[in-house]
């Protein structure tokens, strides 16, 4: 949960990168990945090219449409209030997954305050022993409350990244910087013991690096669907990989 702090500064650093893209187009390499849902790390982003064309293409611009340009919406997809409401409907997304998940099982949750340096949070906790399962669904419902969301924007918005929606692209960068952070720190085996990876990875005897991978295939996927909304194979890849992850609920077992 801590993580929600770090990253809140990953979607302020990104807009800062974005806003900038112009004069520092390197940092814009790394920027640009949490508003424009991680684009960078899968494809090359930025402006279609509108540059002249050759040949009769250049004199008879009639007969080829080229692709429109991507707006240029600047910081916080041009609507910073638009951007951080969809950025806090996420992080509420991903707590309501663990509420709705811990309630189902009658976990008899309660929350306990933790801190991100000195930073103050706090994270949902179980009031009874969880078996593996038990374990396994809700340390895993965070993530799949967030990939219902980016399901629910993807399919109804395909074209985001041409779009006017500053909340959806906030909502979807903060979606993107919260699965990556917590796959940084199931990699390096770091962080509060409370993490979701580290209760997935204990819950099915997995060492904790195989979780932070699992996690972001979806995000990558995703990401490709952003770039490219003509894909056909992309979004079936997707939503198999965030079944696989709900049923690998089946495999946890025992105390």
């Amino acid at each position: 949960m801590r993580l929600v702090v770090l990253c809140i500064a990953m979607v302020v650093w990104s807009g800062v990168c974005v806003a900038q893209q112009a004069n520092a187009p390197g940092i814009h390499a790394l920027g640009a990945c949490g508003p424009v849902f991680g684009a960078c790390l899968v494809g090359g982003a930025g402006p279609a090219q509108t540059g002249k064309r050759s040949g009769s293409q250049a004199t008879q611009p009639s007969q080829a449409k080229p692709s429109a340009p991507l707006p240029r919406q600047g910081m916080w997809a041009g609507n910073p209030a638009r951007f951080f409401q969809g950025a806090f409907a996420a992080f509420v997304g991903h707590e309501t997954g663990h509420l709705i998940a811990n309630g189902a099982l009658n976990t008899d949750l309660y929350t306990m305050p933790v801190h991100y340096g000195p930073i103050p949070f706090f994270t949902i906790q179980p009031g009874r022993p969880l078996t593996n399962r038990e374990h396994y669904i809700t340390a895993s419902a965070g993530f799949n409350a967030q990939h219902i969301i980016n399901e629910w924007v993807l399919t109804k918005h395909p074209n985001l990244m041409r779009e006017n929606q500053p909340t959806l692209k906030g909502l979807a960068s903060f979606n993107f910087w919260l699965t990556v952070g917590y796959a940084a720190s199931a990699f390096a085996c770091t962080g509060p013991e409370e993490r979701d990876t580290k209760g997935m990875a204990d819950s099915l005897g997995w060492n904790e690096r195989w979780i932070g991978a699992m996690i972001l295939v979806p995000t990558a996927l995703d990401t490709y669907r952003y770039k490219h909304p003509e894909s056909k194979w992309a979004p079936t890849a997707s939503r198999l990989s965030k079944l696989a992850i709900i049923f690998l609920a089946a495999k946890a077992h025992g105390e």
